[in-house]
């Protein structure tokens, strides 16, 4: 079975861009020899500021490298996960199955007439019986680097707020709880309000 994959990680700032290009090419080779990736797509997504420092580093080079894969070649992962984690020019990464993800995003409909937002908004004034605001919007997936989005999920104190305040689903509850944690694995959100590694 053919399942769809993205590596997500963060390229090391003193990396310069030729050096970049060259690591990319040896990741691209990584993957089509130990998980025989096909139709690799990579998008360089440009240097960005760390929500928290990892390794001394503030900011990084963040780059999406989406893939195809047969089944049969994931037990591989763990040899490229050994791999990645002793690049020096690598300083954080997430390597994710996104079958489901991608199934659910090709069912949204988006309610793209809405002028709502944002879940204080859009439970103004409907006491305890608030409603979800993922739903509303038509939404079937959340998307960690969405973090315009899930960040008001979430307290100035880093904590996510529990669905009687946001109103919820459980099944959105549960997705934004995990688009938060892989979001602050990549430093795109702060783990507390004043973190320091």
């Amino acid at each position: 079975m053919i399942k769809n994959y993205e590596l997500y990680f963060i390229f090391n700032p003193v990396v310069d861009a030729a050096k970049r290009s060259t690591e990319m090419k040896k990741i691209e080779k990584m993957l089509k020899s130990d998980l025989k990736a096909e139709n690799i797509q990579a998008e360089d997504e440009g240097l960005k500021n760390l929500a928290y420092p990892i390794k001394k580093n503030k900011s990084g080079f963040y780059v999406s490298v989406k893939f195809n894969a047969d089944t049969d070649n994931i037990p591989n992962i763990s040899k490229v996960e050994a791999k990645l984690n002793i690049q020096d020019s690598i300083i954080r990464y997430i390597l994710m199955d996104q079958t489901k993800y991608l199934q659910q995003k090709a069912k949204e409909s988006l309610n793209e007439g809405s002028e709502v937002s944002d879940h204080r908004e859009y439970n103004k004034g409907k006491g305890e019986k608030k409603d979800c605001l993922s739903k509303h919007l038509g939404m079937k997936v959340i998307d960690f680097k969405d973090v315009e989005y899930i960040s008001q999920f979430v307290s100035p104190y880093s904590k996510i707020f529990g669905r009687d305040r946001t109103g919820n689903s459980a099944k959105f509850q549960r997705k934004i709880t995990k688009a938060v944690k892989q979001a602050r694995h990549m430093a795109l959100m702060s783990f507390t309000p004043n973190h320091e590694e």
